[in-house]
């Protein structure tokens, strides 16, 4: 029988005592991210106790560093191959954007030219400004596609010129038929060509230039790649290297030291192999690119003088305005072409017959300022070496193969610089491989001696 319960005793009637807080639950509890990472930790820390432990750690470490070194090879040499690519793609789409601007004002100078002789213009002069204008609107088309970036302000560009070519064949019906309001026609042709399509295609050349420079920039530095990851590498390799002379009381780790060598013989080879592609690159910015804009800037500048001249002969008397607007084409072609003097490419292109035309539009000058109007006009568009339209075309001829020369030089270098550049990339990923393997073999042999 059981005992009674004693009056007063509580124990016996307390209820049990509330069950303890699990220590396994919580955010704080082993069950959490911490109690799950834990062991690993403890694992960790035992490895890193003992000697082969260490050593299993440091091979992988010096794998990992070492294969880094690879893949940064491969990169460092990829990177400089695609932006030499991309800035000679972007070269080529700024001397379309040139020559689109080229042949617009060059078609604007045969208009306005021709324009002078009245009634029927000279089928050459004609055929002259119809293959600029079918040139510009090719070119635009071809630029649109090469650069989609550029698409937009190409659009609007061909709807300038559509516009501009219609007003010119209004101007031309009535030039044929004697009507003074066809003079009027092509100053409105002429103005609204250069305050519309101008802005356009500064934007256009100012977002090219910035493309070329910046994959110039690119191609320069992507050595930094491979300079980061060798060090890293080396200094790795070396401290590991000193780790295992220390502990096995060896002097050298012949696989691991080879592995190290293999590092640096990459990374000198790397280095100087794409610092010769930034010396090139320097050499075709400095030298065939600038050449190329100075170049086409001059022959844009040209046309455009050539122009203004036509319209102040066209204006009879109050074409000042277009006299000054041809003095400020006038040095804008000298400011080009003394860039090119002083630049080493060109020493051997012969100088540009620019003055000899100068010398023309000044006789032009001097006989309409006199009021002899039709010798003037006579002067212009005569063809002779030493009338206007001659003169000019001497130049024409001789900037355009120039500029051709140029262009062609600048890509066919930038071409060349990278010709050898994808296989650079695969022997870096192979020394970083080569370097990998080296690491892991050095170890591996200190770690058989535990077994």
């Amino acid at each position: 029988m059981s005992p009674s319960p004693v009056p007063g005793d509580r124990s016996a009637t307390s209820p049990a005592p509330a069950t303890a807080p699990d220590s396994t639950s919580g955010s704080g509890s082993p069950s959490g991210l911490a109690g799950r990472l834990s062991p690993l930790l403890a694992t960790i820390r035992a490895s890193l106790e003992e000697t082969p432990g260490r050593m299993r750690w440091l091979a992988a470490v010096g794998v990992a560093v070492a294969l880094a070194f690879g893949l940064a090879g491969g990169q460092a040499f990829r990177s400089a191959s695609g932006a030499l690519e991309r800035a000679g793609a972007n070269t080529d789409q700024l001397v379309r954007i040139q020559a689109i601007q080229t042949n617009l004002v060059q078609a604007d100078a045969d208009a306005t030219n021709a324009f002078l002789v009245g009634g029927l213009e000279p089928p050459a002069q004609r055929a002259d400004y119809l293959r600029a204008v079918a040139s510009a609107t090719q070119l635009i088309a071809e630029a649109a596609q090469h650069q989609p970036a550029d698409g937009a302000a190409l659009g609007a560009l061909n709807q300038v010129l559509v516009t501009y070519a219609s007003e010119i064949e209004s101007a031309r019906s009535n030039n044929r038929q004697g009507l003074p309001v066809g003079a009027q026609y092509l100053k409105d042709a002429s103005a609204n060509l250069r305050a519309d399509a101008r802005p356009i295609l500064k934007n256009l050349v100012d977002a090219n230039n910035a493309r070329v420079s910046t994959e110039f920039d690119n191609a320069g530095g992507a050595a930094l790649w491979l300079v980061i990851a060798g060090l890293l590498a080396l200094a790795v390799l070396v401290l590991e290297l000193v780790w295992l002379a220390r502990r096995t009381r060896r002097y050298v780790n012949i696989p691991l030291a080879a592995g190290a060598v293999v590092v640096l013989i990459a990374l000198v080879a790397g280095v100087l192999a794409l610092a010769a592609v930034g010396r090139t690159v320097d050499t075709v910015r400095t030298g065939t690119y600038a050449a190329t804009l100075s170049t086409a800037k001059a022959r844009i500048a040209a046309f455009d003088a050539k122009s203004n001249e036509s319209l102040t002969l066209i204006a009879r008397g109050s074409g000042s305005a277009f006299e000054k607007a041809w003095q400020t084409s006038d040095a804008a072609v000298r400011t080009e072409l003394s860039h090119l003097g002083n630049n080493p490419v060109s020493a051997g292109s012969g100088a540009l017959s620019w003055p000899t035309y100068e010398g023309v539009h000044k006789q032009i000058r001097s006989l309409d300022d006199k009021g002899d109007w039709d010798g003037a006009v006579r002067l212009a568009t005569g063809t002779g070496t030493e009338a206007g339209n001659g003169s000019f075309a001497q130049f024409d001829t001789a900037s355009a193969r120039q500029l051709s020369s140029f262009s062609a030089d600048a890509s066919a270098r930038l071409d060349g610089a990278r010709t050898w550049l994808p296989l650079g990339g695969v022997l870096g990923v192979l020394a970083g491989l080569l370097a990998a393997a080296c690491a892991w073999r050095g170890f591996s042999h200190r770690l058989e001696e535990y077994r």
